[in-house]
């Protein structure tokens, strides 16, 4: 399963399959450590997190969970943490692509007044 990976992204990936559910989901900071008990080299948890998203892309089932006990990673298993992962990401993305449209908004408002005052100084 891990032929087209690179050693650090087969290794992460191994770490993480062994968490079958949300309640034994695993976050980035222990992941590194893991990583560095199984290779004796270091890893940031931010480098982890781009492997896991490297991971994502070339079709590993691995989701997420913010939720206490164990937020983290783990290996997709139930369909009901496959759902409450996508529909999560989906409803942060709402809320990202949201505030895009008010920060343009807000700012070419700004531009705007700004070019109005500029006209204006010129007449």
């Amino acid at each position: 399963m891990f032929s087209n990976l690179t050693p650090d992204e087969a290794t992460v990936a191994a770490i993480i399959q062994v968490k079958q559910s949300f309640d034994d989901a695993i976050n980035q900071f222990y992941i590194a450590e893991e990583y560095m008990n199984r290779t004796k080299e270091w890893i940031t948890p931010r480098r982890v997190r781009r492997i896991i998203e490297k991971l994502i892309e070339k079709g590993l089932p691995v989701i997420s969970t913010p939720h206490q006990p164990n937020p983290g990673y783990c290996w997709y298993t139930y369909d009901s943490e496959r759902v409450e992962c996508i529909n999560r990401l989906r409803r942060k993305a709402a809320k990202i692509f949201i505030r895009a449209l008010r920060i343009n908004r807000n700012c070419m408002a700004v531009r705007d007044k700004r070019e109005k005052i500029e006209q204006e100084e010129m007449f």
